[in-house]
């Protein structure tokens, strides 16, 4: 009962103020989320190595809901399984996400996979790795799962705003101090018989707005198009990023990289189609609501 009250606050027909909502819900695929409060953040860089994160611009966000962990295996076996995907090397789970039943093929015998397997009918996150985020998985994948729970993935400038956490200026989600061991980055994946080296989702230290795992870990599909010189002419307000593409924006630096990606400017990109092995994603929900100073 307390869930269903939950939901209709966000879905009343009048607009309800940011500061009279809960600051957690539960999705519907049982993810807590964390809201994110309206307002101004700069967004980008100045680094000289960081081209594409100029220029420092200030944007205006709406409140939202997002996430606090990046989406798990056994959270995305689940979604497998009500949706009932083909199978099959022309079948859509093939397009979507790579997993160890894969590397039984010709054709992906070398590729990486996410720890679910495909057994006597049922998809299963394996045992033990049922809360590491899921990975190699398309940003079509990643689409799919969010609208399956009511939900959407994240603009860049709506990632960007929660990785920062509250925090202005700084160059990671907890300062401008370098990543320590408590982050998962530059690890290596040495053979694909085993499972990948990141941790489970939530297991180190969250950032202002509760968030965990904003840098490092697995890349965080976003919903923009990417652009390398966008920021010169994106909106003041909600940036939806340019209207087509043949790259989708990725974020957050995953367990592969090295300390500087993990700069919450950072910007990557890769064909929507791709199931790179460090790349997963969390979702975001829209509120129906009227903020203060929302100008």
């Amino acid at each position: 009962m307390k869930f269903l009250a939950l939901l209709g606050i966000l879905f009343l027909s009048v607009p309800v103020l940011a500061e009279d909502l809960p600051k957690t819900i539960v999705g519907k695929d049982g993810v807590e989320m964390v809201l994110i409060p309206a307002g101004k953040f700069i967004m980008g860089s100045d680094d000289r190595d960081l081209k594409e994160t100029a220029p420092k611009h200030k944007v205006y966000i709406d409140s939202f809901y997002m996430d606090r962990y990046e989406i798990t295996n056994g959270q995305f076996a689940k979604f497998l399984n009500a949706v009932r995907p083909s199978e099959g090397k022309l079948g859509e789970r093939w397009r979507w996400v790579v997993i160890r039943n894969d590397l039984e093929t010709d054709e992906r015998k070398n590729w990486w996979p996410t720890e679910i397997i495909y057994e006597d009918g049922m998809y299963k996150a394996l045992e033990g790795y049922e809360s590491f985020p899921v990975l190699s998985v398309s940003w079509y994948a990643a689409d799919k799962y969010c609208r399956w729970v009511g939900e959407r993935l994240p603009t860049e400038a709506e990632w960007e705003k929660a990785a920062r956490g509250g925090l202005k200026g700084k160059r990671f989600p907890w300062g401008n101090e370098l990543p320590t061991d408590g982050i998962v980055f530059d690890r290596r994946w040495y053979s694909n018989d085993v499972p990948p080296p990141t941790e489970r989702v939530g297991s180190y230290h969250p950032n202002g707005y509760g968030l965990y795992d904003m840098a490092g870990n697995v890349w965080e599909w976003c919903s923009d198009w990417y652009h390398p010189y966008y920021y010169k002419e994106s909106p003041k307000k909600n940036p939806q990023g340019p209207p087509t593409g043949s790259k989708k924006v990725l974020r957050g630096g995953s367990w592969y990289n090295s300390a500087y990606v993990l700069r919450v400017a950072f910007r990557n990109y890769s064909s929507p189609h791709s199931k790179d092995d460090g790349v997963g994603f969390r979702c975001v929900m829209d509120i129906n609501r009227k903020d203060k100073n929302d100008e």
